[in-house]
C-alpha cells in the first residue's frame, strides 16, 4: 500500500488502518532539515528547486532551522542532496535530528552487523552501499553513532 496524502495526516491513516484490523506504521516518511551553504556564485532559490527534484524528496518547507524535506528515507541519499545542491553552487549541511552515516565492515560478518544495525533503535533505514559498506539515516536523538561502531563481532570504520 501506498500513501501519497500530507504528513499530518499520516496518524489519521495508521489509526483507520487499525479500525480496518491492518495494523499500520508509516516508517518511511520523515522531516530531515538542512541548511545550504552558498559557495562562490551560489544560487540558493535554484538549489532548493533543483533539491525538489531529488528521488526521496516529497515537498519542502522553509522553516527557521532551514529547509524541511518531507522525505522517503527508502530512497533519499546524502549524495543525490550534495550533487542537486552542487549544481547551483551550494553545499548541503544536515543538522537537527537525522544523519546519514555510511559505515564499511572490516572485520566480522557483513549480514551480522547488518541486522545489529537494522534492529538498532534509531536506525531509521539500511541499504547496502556496496564493498562490504551499509548505508543508513539515524535519528540522532535516538542512536549514537557510537553503538554501531561497538556491535560485537564486527569491526567498521566510518566512511
Amino acid at each position: 500500500m501506498s500513501f501519497t496524502g500530507k504528513c499530518d495526516q499520516l496518524g489519521a491513516l495508521e489509526t483507520a488502518a487499525l479500525n480496518m484490523g491492518v495494523p499500520a506504521l508509516v516508517l518511511n516518511h520523515a522531516h530531515v532539515v538542512l541548511t545550504l551553504k552558498p559557495l562562490k556564485g551560489a544560487d540558493l532559490k535554484g538549489a532548493r528547486e533543483e533539491l525538489s527534484a531529488v528521488e526521496g524528496v516529497t515537498g519542502i518547507t522553509s522553516t527557521a532551522a532551514g529547509l524541511e524535506l518531507h522525505s522517503d528515507l527508502e530512497k533519499l541519499t546524502l549524495e543525490n542532496l550534495k550533487a542537486a545542491a552542487a549544481r547551483k553552487n551550494c553545499d548541503v549541511v544536515v543538522n537537527q535530528t537525522f544523519e546519514y552515516v555510511k559505515y564499511k565492515v572490516v572485520e566480522g560478518e557483513f549480514g551480522t552487523f547488518r541486522m545489529a544495525a537494522d534492529a538498532t533503535k534509531g536506525v531509521m533505514t539500511v541499504r547496502e552501499e556496496g564493498d562490504n559498506t551499509l548505508g543508513m539515516w539515524i535519528n540522532k536523538s535516538m542512536v549514537k553513532t557510537e553503538q554501531l561502531e561497538k556491535i560485537k563481532d564486527v569491526k567498521v570504520e566510518r566512511q
